[in-house]
């Protein structure tokens, strides 16, 4: 394992940067187009761990992947029907691969097992197993538990009425993306309401890309997906990701820097995106422009502590913690208790920054804040989580001293060239250890 070592960032620099390609369309992409009978190109896919380990899995199943000669990130995709694979499906640390996927394994003979690494086998799956068996997908933890490793036969009957927990939008998504494959109208029911909303948002506005409409109700407690539809080859391309973006951006803010960005689309559907509007409501200067795709940020001056309300943009606050601590005043972050059962406890954690000298206290479902002007150096801990990782990595730059992150090549996970791209930056982080 190696260690990043960050120290001060000192004076402020001008710049234009491209956004990486974004994580959670290359996702839906591979998996929608492994849906669909026939070739699909999916272009300008991210690299990042997460989205090769779904790469790996369709793979098991009989999907063919090929990269596309002479483009950068490019491949084609030969959907069908998926096979028994014959071998273990590890997905790594990718949550959204084994939640999208474990429905959809049920289509192959027999039978399929998951697993991932130890992060991913401690996180909670129960909610989506239960759903999965009662609407009739035979679904189970080797364990008992609830957790990885699962195992998941073809798939029966499926019953018109699937209800589901929303506490975690994957789950919500799950028998979306797998009602088509019915057979006959199915209509999903929250049981108690949608966390997250926007990402069940991004997984209906990317099906409808590969021809399969999704009715939500108007609160999104249900969803309707009508008989008779089937995904559709396509020519796919990923926009740029706002929640990578997001980084150098928070630098620009914190160290008064102006940055642009290009390939970021403001009209997108990318939950990520509302990190554009948490800037502003702290009194950033951004420029947008909606045409040339851009977006600037002048950050000549101190963020302003708010109260912001994380539920749309749950992925970004361990970033968001940083910069609340860094602003002037009281900040609070609520509605987010979901993310306590991501790569790690993402509220408890972000109480390390009083390592740092920040002013943190959590409550049940959020974070609340006393900024300070500037942080001290100190060892912080990424537990394997890659948000973690480089928030702590941001939280350093601005620190007095040197700070140590530790595992930092889990930034691959979602951001493979985020040292890359903070050094460009002009940023003095080294790697300690081998990467």
């Amino acid at each position: 394992m190696s260690d990043l070592l960050v120290r001060k960032a000192e004076g402020g620099f001008e710049g234009t940067m491209q956004a990486p390609p974004a994580k959670y369309y290359t996702h839906r992409g591979f998996i929608f187009a492994s849906l669909a009978d026939g070739k699909t190109q999916v272009l300008n896919t991210s690299p990042a761990g997460d989205n090769m380990s779904t790469v790996r899995a369709l793979k098991l199943l009989g999907t063919r992947v090929e990269r596309i000669e002479g483009l950068d990130n490019a491949y084609e995709v030969t959907g069908g029907p998926y096979h028994t694979p014959d071998d273990v499906l590890n997905v790594g640390n990718s949550g959204t691969t084994i939640s999208f996927m474990l429905g959809l394994a049920s289509r192959a003979p027999g039978a399929s097992v998951f697993t991932g690494d130890a992060s991913l086998r401690s996180r909670p799956m129960g909610p989506l197993l239960e759903a999965m068996n009662d609407w009739g997908v035979p679904c189970w933890s080797t364990r008992g538990n609830g957790r990885l490793p699962i195992v998941v036969e073809h798939h029966k009957d499926l019953k018109p009425v699937v209800e589901v927990s929303g506490f975690i939008s994957q789950y919500v998504s799950s028998p979306i993306i797998m009602a088509p494959f019915a057979g006959k109208d199915v209509t999903v029911r929250v049981r108690d309401r949608v966390n997250e909303p926007t990402y069940v948002g991004l997984t209906i506005h990317t099906m409808r890309m590969f021809g399969v409409e999704v009715i939500p109700a108007e609160d999104y407690q249900s969803f309707t997906i009508p008989a008779g539809q089937t995904f559709q080859p396509t020519i796919f391309e990923v926009p740029g990701d706002f929640a990578l973006a997001a980084y150098g951006l928070a630098v620009a803010a914190l160290t008064g820097s102006c940055l642009t960005y290009t390939n970021l689309d403001i009209d997108s559907v990318q939950p990520e995106k509302g990190f554009i509007d948490f800037l502003q409501a702290m009194g950033a200067d951004l420029v947008i422009d909606a045409q040339a795709k851009t977006v600037a940020i002048d950050g000549s001056k101190r963020l302003q502590g708010i109260e912001w309300d994380g539920n749309d943009t749950p992925d970004m606050i361990p970033l968001m913690a940083v910069l609340c601590a860094l602003a002037e005043g009281k900040s609070r972050i609520y509605n987010v208790e979901q993310v306590r059962y991501k790569e790690s406890d993402r509220i408890s954690q972000m109480l390390q920054l009083n390592k740092m000298g920040a002013r943190v206290t959590e409550f049940r479902d959020g974070l609340e804040f006393e900024g300070v002007e500037r942080l001290q150096g100190a060892r912080m801990l990424s537990e394997g989580d890659h948000r973690l990782a480089m928030g702590w990595v941001v939280a350093g730059l601005m620190a007095e001293g040197e700070t140590i992150v530790t595992e930092a090549q889990v930034a691959s996970i979602s951001y493979p060239d985020f040292l890359k791209d903070m050094q460009r930056l002009g940023m003095d982080i080294q790697v300690v250890g081998e990467m």
